[in-house]
């Protein structure tokens, strides 16, 4: 089904995906389905290569059935939910799940509320009981609720900063008048404020009925004893059909645009036209027109705005298939002097797909959709995710294998009539959120010129058991590393190529080198242009992209497995024979660039950005991982060149290559590639890879005073935003599981700063800890974003769970379910191939050996509470602390003059402005 496929999204698509989540297309086989006696249904997806359970509870019940005076109360239920019932008091249910090694959350969409679990299949039992416990017998204590209503106006605000969910949520207020897709799934802040006890269980008692209730599991699992346990646990709930709302949009009949303004870097665009509801046949076509003109490199609206014409930064498109008539979008940000054209150009190339629509791009979308199936079924989650949405929306758990059908039925003709059908003039709503300035166009005349632009251009417009695995090291003859791992429990391989290197390895002319090369990378190689490598991409329905990070550079790769083979040339040509073309690099350090100046806005980016400066000067890592515009700006061509051949040879490349292959194959294959190739005259230094340039540098806020390890910036947004942290571990430190431990005891669902900062005192929605490791030593870091007026109690709670740390250690208790959820966490993530490539590429590349990758979880269990009381001793040293504040402006206007963050970069140095927000570090 249209909605969330496996590609990078540009913000605004992103935001609109996450407005309305709709579900990859993946048609589940092996379904026993089952209906309880009071109505609820069971669908059992048995079968999975890894030891993990997923446990979904799909209510049919969103935002779309509220009553108008009740906005947000669904999603204040799901909030609730979490906060004890009969048989689990508060954070009992989270820690219930993490006991099994999973993770357990929620989301409330227009149409549905989805509790999804996932854990280790042995646990699947529990998972079953606790969500039943909370489904059937919540408790809803009125001081609970008047804390997690804090958390939920948290929520809005930290909504509000962001444009791209901005400019989503005016394009559905705009486009539906009558509908209740028009209002935010969570509300607004007066409605929340006014969602008390009694609407809360009022809506609860109509909605969670069993008839209203299916349940998913799928995994690792035996059907007859999930089918025994639901019982046991589910018989008990009512049944009973709710009252269904049924809104009728009235018919749209000219075009409608909303325009605001707001402090970003760049202007924010979309336009929505209105089509059927998901179970109708005209959807098939229009997924396949969304794939051909906005998902992947090679798509016409990426192509042609933003790479040929350079009227946007980006462009995408995409279809939200809903319960009732949804939307088709077209979406984009751009310059602002650009916004206008942007607009009608958008919509312009979008209806002349109507006339020059090929097989060969036909072609690319069927295999689009049959990648975005197989990745769909690759995890537990997935699978059980694809029979939810099917069952709950579309009202058929197996529809998937009816639209599948219909996608290959698709033809050219199909596509034009659907297209001509739909983007009419009188079917158009534009939504766009500008750069504020000094001279702006009233919002109405914006609105209104929009609305011509777009009319014009639509008028002018054409009408089974896991098999064995086996993997193998092997050095080449060129002294490049190959490391093969068979895997043909899903038809997909995944490669990954790393180097020691990235950020750490710039100097300050060099800053931003690798993060400008890894966008080069597929820009054109050998006797291909961009486009021809985007098409190859697309057709072997694949994904390439070059990776740079901190402390490594590379390209990643993942295909079908019927596709390796020409998959791996591609990959070969990028690496060895880059074309870094003049218009490309001209192109790309142009958007690396907006990029920056988007970033820059991004209060909790600056944030970290200041406590990296702050923390460590003069090193590398101090730098924005996008590089200097100032050094960007300076190298050319040559200079890349240089610099690509001179840190990234062959010699010192590692290649991980994980799926369903023949080992000899591989090799083979690869050695044919790469293994001729000569070694450099001058061997780079011993370790693999080069060595940084400051890697002697002391920290720089090393013999600061306490009040100098504070650091700030004014930002004008509607939450401070805070982080609090210490110079950090190397990936090869003794104790780095120990302190994976102490981290996850902190944070986490269930974690000290969670229950604390959230949970009791409602003081931030984001609340978080992190280890970040380095090749170099790398920092610990707490995170928060709340209100500024309460900052000084946040930084407060946070101060007193590090002291408490330091004096009181932690229990063996708080161990047990830290090493429970990261252990779980890992088996999660490590389902894809792709996972397992970059474990092993990573750990070869660091010096780490390839295989160690498989001892995490031994490595997690050996962590005892008195090696995470030595953690805490060695990295959370009071005398070590950095803090570093972003904030809307205090204080006088002279202070806010020299400490407010710019609208693009670079970022000035950090200031120390009087007076101090109260409590922090």
């Amino acid at each position: 089904m249209p909605g969330l496929r496996p590609r990078a999204y540009d913000l605004a698509a992103a935001a609109l995906v996450a407005l309305c989540p709709s579900v990859a297309i993946a048609a589940v086989h092996d379904v026993h389905t089952h209906r309880l006696d009071n109505g609820l249904t069971l669908h059992i997806a048995p079968g999975h290569p890894a030891p993990v359970a997923a446990v979904q509870a799909w209510l049919g019940v969103g935002s779309a059935d509220e009553a108008p005076g009740e906005a947000g109360v669904a999603h204040v239920v799901e909030h609730m939910v979490f906060k004890g019932s009969a048989g689990y008091g508060r954070g009992e249910l989270v820690r219930a799940i993490e006991r099994g090694g999973g993770e357990i959350n929620a989301w409330t969409s227009f149409d549905h509320t989805v509790y999804h679990a996932v854990l280790g299949a042995d646990h699947v039992d529990a998972a079953i009981h606790a969500l039943g416990d909370a489904l059937l017998e919540p408790l809803v204590d009125p001081d609970e609720l008047a804390r997690e209503r804090e958390v939920i106006l948290e929520e809005i605000r930290q909504g509000s900063d962001d444009p791209a969910r901005g400019v989503a949520q005016s394009l559905f207020a705009t486009a539906f008048v009558a509908h209740p897709y028009r209002r935010p799934v969570i509300g607004t802040a007066s409605s929340v404020q006014g969602i008390g006890e009694r609407e809360l269980i009022a809506f609860f008692r109509r909605f969670y009925v069993a008839d209203n209730l299916t349940l998913v599991v799928a995994g690792d699992v035996d059907p007859v004893r999930v089918q025994r346990s639901v019982e046991r646990r589910f018989r008990a709930m009512p049944s009973g059909r709710p009252p269904r709302r049924a809104p009728i949009e009235p018919p749209q009949t000219e075009v409608r645009a909303a325009c605001s303004h707001r402090d970003v870097g760049e202007a924010y665009l979309a336009v929505g036209f209105h089509v059927p509801a998901a179970r109708h046949p005209d959807l098939a076509a229009l997924d396949v027109a969304t794939i051909v003109l906005g998902q992947g490199e090679s798509a016409r609206l990426p192509r042609m705005l933003r790479d040929g014409e350079q009227l946007a930064t980006s462009a995408y498109a995409s279809l939200h298939a809903l319960r009732d008539p949804g939307l088709l979008v077209l979406s984009a940000t751009a310059r602002p002097a650009d916004a206008p054209r942007a607009v009608a150009a958008l919509v312009d190339r979008s209806a002349h797909l109507i006339d020059d629509l090929g097989a060969a791009e036909l072609d690319k979308a069927r295999i689009a959709v049959e990648t975005a199936l197989v990745r769909q079924l690759e995890t537990a989650q997935g699978r059980a995710r694809a029979l939810g949405w099917h069952a709950t929306v579309a009202g058929d758990p197996q529809f998937g294998h009816v639209y599948l059908d219909r996608i290959r039925a698709v033809r050219r003709h199909d596509v034009a009539r659907a297209m001509q059908r739909y983007l009419q003039p009188g079917n158009a709503s534009v939504a766009a959120i500008l750069p504020t300035a000094r001279t702006r166009p009233a919002r109405t005349a914006w609105a209104r010129q929009a609305e011509r632009r777009v009319a014009r251009a639509l008028a002018a417009a054409p009408t089974p058991a896991p098999a064995a695995q086996a993997e193998q090291r092997v050095v080449l003859a060129s002294g490049m590393t190959v490391l093969v791992r068979r895997d043909p429990s899903v038809p997909i391989v995944a490669m990954r190529a790393v180097w020691r290197g990235g950020q750490r390895i710039e100097d300050a002319d060099h800053a931003g080198a690798s993060a400008l090369l890894a966008r080069l990378l597929t820009r054109g190689c050998g006797a291909r242009d961009a486009g021809a490598v985007a098409d190859q991409i697309d057709h072997l329905g694949g994904a390439l992209a070059g990776v740079a990070g901190r402390n490594s550079f590379g390209a990643s790769a993942e295909w079908l497995a019927r596709s390796w083979r020409p998959g791996l040339e591609l990959l070969a040509d990028c690496v060895l024979e880059p074309a870094l073309p003049t218009a490309e690099l001209v192109r790309e350090r142009r958007l690396l660039i907006d990029d920056q100046r988007a970033q820059a806005t991004s209060p909790s980016q600056a944030a970290f950005r200041l406590f990296s400066e702050a923390l460590y000067g003069g090193h590398p890592y101090a730098r924005d991982a996008l590089g200097s515009p100032a050094a960007i700006a300076r190298l050319s061509r040559s200079d890349l060149a240089a610099f690509y051949r001179a840190r990234y040879p062959v010699a010192e490349l590692t290649l991980a290559i994980v799926g369903d292959i023949e080992l000899d194959d591989v090799i083979a294959a690869v050695e044919q590639r790469f293994g001729r190739i000569p070694r450099p005259a001058a061997a780079l230094p011993a370790g693999r890879g080069s060595s940084p340039v400051a890697s002697s540098a002391p920290l720089a806020f090393d013999g600061r005073s306490a009040e100098d390890r504070e650091v700030y910036r004014y930002l004008d947004r509607a939450q401070a935003h805070l982080v609090i942290g210490f110079p950090g571990a190397t990936v090869s430190t003794a104790d780095r599981f120990a302190l994976e431990v102490l981290v996850a005891v902190l944070g986490g669902q269930s974690g000290r700063l969670f229950a604390e900062l959230r949970d009791r005192q409602a003081l931030a929605y984001r609340v978080s800890a992190h280890s970040v490791e380095g090749l170099d030593p790398g920092f610990v870091a707490i995170y928060l974003s709340c209100a500024p007026d309460k900052l000084g109690a946040a930084v407060a709670g946070v101060r007193e769970q590090l002291a408490r740390l330091r004096a009181e250690g932690v229990t063996a208790a708080e161990v047990e379910r830290a090493q429970s959820y990261l252990i779980g966490s890992h088996r999660i993530a490590m389902q894809r191939r792709a996972a397992v490539a970059n474990a092993m590429a990573y750990h070869e590349a660091y010096g780490l050996g390839w295989q160690t990758w498989a001892d995490y979880d031994a490595a997690i269990r050996a962590v005892t509470p008195a090696a995470v009381a030595a953690a805490v001793a060695s990295y959370l040293r009071e005398d070590r602390a950095l803090t570093a504040t972003v904030r809307p402006p205090i204080a006088t206007p002279g202070a806010v003059r020299r400490s407010k963050l710019p609208a693009a970069p670079p970022l000035p140095p950090a200031k120390h402005p009087p007076p101090r927000p109260r409590g922090n570090v």
